[in-house]
């Protein structure tokens, strides 16, 4: 009976082992087969909050694009060889987003890596490097500690696009002419990864652009120069062609431009001009209006401490642009979420100042994910003419809820820094509309009064409604100006733009990081990009992916027990496995 029984038993044990062979050989033809129909398909799933490692959907947009992308465009990248590992990891990360492009691209976008130290002639090597300068590449000597040696290895950070045989244009992927041993190599890395959609899909978008169209800074009323406008100029030249225009009375002045800036003007229009400027938005021309309702006379306040925000007549604002759905207020808004200004004769000298507001955004496409704007003596915006519903209106830029608007004639005084106003003391002050964007069919300002001077001339035409179209108005013309810094060298002036996002008072937070970093710049040309129907780098451009810094201060006070807790839970985590095991075992087999 006994043996009878061992026999029972060890039949089970041959077919158990041939069992787990086929299931064994099963799974293995299962995995095979599933990679096999697999590799035919595509996708990714991205778990981030920040969506860091998913592309934009205008970049898809574009990518998929056959009617704009009809011909391959080549990347040669200059980022290879024996790096140092942040510069490797900013290499692999180019890699990955290319082959990432080409999923959606096809052979569209193809790329090579280049080593500029790649061969074992240095004569050689230095030609190609001299060729990577002259296709303005710049190189960055980066300073390596090993073994109590300082070692200097350069690499070449950048990257030359060739499209139809050509080489139409290049990428600095960071501009650093030397990282020292004791920089933040990680951080760089960081940052450089984190703007490599944009670099890549904005070379893409201009290389393969095929007909510009023409944005136009306004003349003849005073309004910002070249230089106060030089880094949104900068940044609209890669894309557009960009003029100065004055009107000047003529009427096809504006017929060669698709957008036109109005910039800040201090003298007011003429009815010839606004009636040229009004018969470009009703033939479907986009007008941008950065306007001051208010004149303040800033070097009375830094002299004397005290000066007075009067109402600026610029001879648009009641019939014009009220014609068009908004009405300019004559009053400056205060906002406790504020940018700093210089405070003669104060302690402290640099101090957030009410009437420089950051101004909130809206979830509009255009301000989504920007940094805050900064306004300096804005005013707000009511939405009038509400029974035209061909016209939409969206508020683009506000003030916070803890903000006041006082009605012209303003007194400022740099007192205000001594005391917190009341922000937000009745209903309805809160939240002032400081840029609106107005999209639909516009009624013109002229409709049933045409100026004398022009109905006579041969040339006349005139349109009382437009095609559809967009304008945007904004109640502060230092949104759009950037500072200029200036110094005298051998007899002459040189100026300098200084990037708007830069605060000029260099205010640091605690952790040394800047405290203001404003979105100015990228709220111009999300504007000018939406308005013109160009849609490829707004999303992207927005785009920002979060900085998880470690609290340095939390990391010293804490580093200890963190450290004994990561030495002592693995043992005792061991042990407790072992015990639990042990009792498993004791209770299967002890009988």
């Amino acid at each position: 009976m006994k043996g009878k029984s061992e026999h029972k038993n060890s039949v089970p044990k041959v077919n158990s082992v041939k069992r787990d062979l086929l299931n064994f050989a099963g799974l293995v033809a299962i995995i095979v087969i599933a990679n096999y129909i697999l590799s035919f398909f595509y996708g990714r799933f991205d778990l981030t909050a920040d969506k860091r490692h998913s592309l934009s959907p205008n970049t898809i947009t574009l990518l998929e694009d056959e009617n704009r992308l009809n011909d391959p465009i080549f990347l040669k990248i200059y980022l290879a060889g024996d790096l140092p590992a942040d510069i490797k990891k900013i290499s692999n990360a180019i890699e990955e987003k290319l082959d990432e492009f080409a999923n959606y691209a096809g052979d569209k976008i193809q790329y090579e890596f280049i080593d500029p130290n790649g061969e074992d002639d240095p004569a050689f090597n230095l030609e190609v490097q001299k060729n990577i300068y002259q296709d303005g590449i710049r190189p960055c000597d980066i300073q390596i500690l090993k073994s109590g040696q300082m070692e200097v290895k350069t690499v070449w950070p950048g990257a030359i696009i060739e499209y139809k045989g050509l080489t139409a244009d290049r990428i600095q992927f960071f501009n650093k002419r030397i990282l020292y041993s004791n920089e933040d190599a990680r951080g760089l890395a960081d940052r450089t990864i984190n703007n490599l959609e944009y670099q890549l899909i904005s070379a893409i978008r201009r290389v393969t652009a095929k007909n510009k169209q023409t944005v136009a800074f306004l003349k003849g009323h005073n309004e910002l120069d070249a230089w106060q406008t030089a880094e949104v100029r900068g940044g609209l030249a890669r894309y557009y062609f960009t003029e100065d225009v004055e009107i000047a009375g003529k009427l096809n002045a504006l017929d060669d431009v698709d957008a036109l800036i109005i910039a800040q003007p201090k003298l007011a229009f003429n009815e010839k001009d606004k009636f040229i400027i009004d018969q470009f938005v009703m033939n479907g021309g986009k007008v941008l209006w950065f306007i001051d309702p208010i004149d303040v006379n800033r070097d009375s306040l830094y002299l004397t401490g005290e000066t007075f925000g009067v109402s600026a007549n610029l001879n648009i604002e009641k019939d014009m642009i009220y014609k068009y759905g908004v009405r300019l207020n004559s009053n400056t808004i205060i906002d406790k979420d504020c940018a700093p200004t210089y405070i003669p004769g104060h302690p402290l000298e640099v101090l957030d100042w009410y009437f420089y507001p950051n101004l909130q955004r809206s979830s509009h496409p255009i301000t989504k994910n920007i940094d805050p704007v900064k306004a300096e003596y804005a005013s707000s915006i009511d939405l009038v003419n509400s029974e035209n519903t061909a016209i939409t209106k969206s508020v683009l830029l506000h003030s916070s809820f803890n903000s006041k608007a006082f009605k012209a004639p303003v007194r400022i005084n740099f007192g205000i820094v001594n005391v917190e106003p009341k922000f937000n003391s009745s209903a309805g002050e809160a939240e002032f509309p400081v840029a609106v964007m107005l999209e639909g069919q516009f009624t013109s300002a002229f409709e049933n009064r045409v100026p004398e001077v022009l109905s006579q001339s041969p040339d006349f035409t005139m349109r009382n409604k437009s095609d559809s179209t967009k304008m945007l108005v904004v109640s502060d013309g230092d949104i759009i100006r950037n500072e200029v810094d200036t110094k005298v060298q051998d007899g002459q002036i040189l100026y300098k733009a200084i990037p708007m996002e830069m605060d000029v008072f260099g205010v640091q937070n605690t952790n040394g990081s800047p405290k203001y970093v404003y979105g100015n710049k990228d709220f111009v040309l999300n504007c000018i990009d939406y308005m013109l129907d160009d849609f490829s780098l707004i999303d992207v451009r927005a785009k920002t992916i979060t900085m998880r810094v470690l609290d340095m201060q939390k990391i010293n006070e804490e580093k200890d027990f963190w450290k004994f807790l990561n030495i002592l839970f693995p043992i005792l985590f061991i042990i407790l496995l072992n015990i639990v095991q042990h009792i498993i075992r004791l209770r299967k087999y002890a009988r």
